[in-house]
């Protein structure tokens, strides 16, 4: 073999190397992001379902979420509005559709607060949410809480108050580099709990929406 023949040779061998290179390296991104990607899942569950788990009356978010982003779609801030010097009052819930604005439950008893940190230790090192540089993930956890009314109480002849549920939507961005670039979102409807106006006879001794019960042949105010 002549000199100019083992160049090429040599040459077609390290492109097909550099191919295969190329594939192992895209697969091992996938395989990155996909566990990434479920880890993200598994925190944004833990804070749904923390949420979920409070008194119906703290189900709120503490403080008014702050927007951090206006033209990044992927920042789970984006989708804030009613903002006033950062701090916002509703929230579209469906990134795709501009109408799903809700107004967001913000009262100083709430205990959810809009904004948390999440990180995933190193096997060594020091690694908390506020030294993340040694950890393996640092993910933001934005937990909104808006209102929502039931379709049922636009119908003729029904009567509900100012909204019917609180809606709890978590978003979990990776805050570090690398894939997934977009946030994973969570959400789930949560109902008044037994009593007060969830009660099926609260109002009962009230004159403007009384709730009766028949007691032999008298009619009187139900009673829980």
């Amino acid at each position: 073999m002549t000199i100019l023949e083992v160049l090429v040779s040599v040459l077609v061998l390290t492109i097909g190397l550099l191919g295969v290179f190329g594939v192992l390296d895209g697969s091992n991104n996938s395989v990155v992001a996909g566990e990434r990607s479920t880890v993200m899942t598994q925190v944004g569950q833990s804070a749904l379902q923390a949420a979920e788990a409070l008194p119906y009356a703290d189900l709120a978010d503490s403080t008014a979420p702050v927007q951090t982003s206006t033209t990044a779609t992927t920042d789970p801030t984006y989708y804030l509005s009613g903002c006033s010097g950062g701090s916002c009052t509703t929230y579209q819930w469906n990134p795709t559709v501009a109408s799903t604005v809700e107004t967001i439950d913000i009262a100083s008893t709430g205990r959810v607060a809009p904004l948390t940190t999440a990180v995933v230790a190193a096997p060594s090192g020091t690694c908390t949410t506020t030294s993340t540089t040694l950890c393996q993930m640092t993910l933001s956890v934005y937990t909104f809480v808006t209102e929502t009314t039931d379709a049922v109480c636009s119908q003729s002849g029904v009567t509900c108050s100012s909204y019917s549920y609180k809606r709890v939507t978590v978003a979990v961005k990776n805050a570090g580099t690398g894939a997934p670039k977009n946030a994973i979102y969570l959400a789930a409807f949560v109902g008044n709990q037994v009593g007060t106006t969830a009660d099926p006879l609260y109002g009962a001794t009230s004159s403007t929406s009384p709730t009766t019960c028949l007691d032999g042949a008298a009619v009187v105010a139900c009673v829980h």
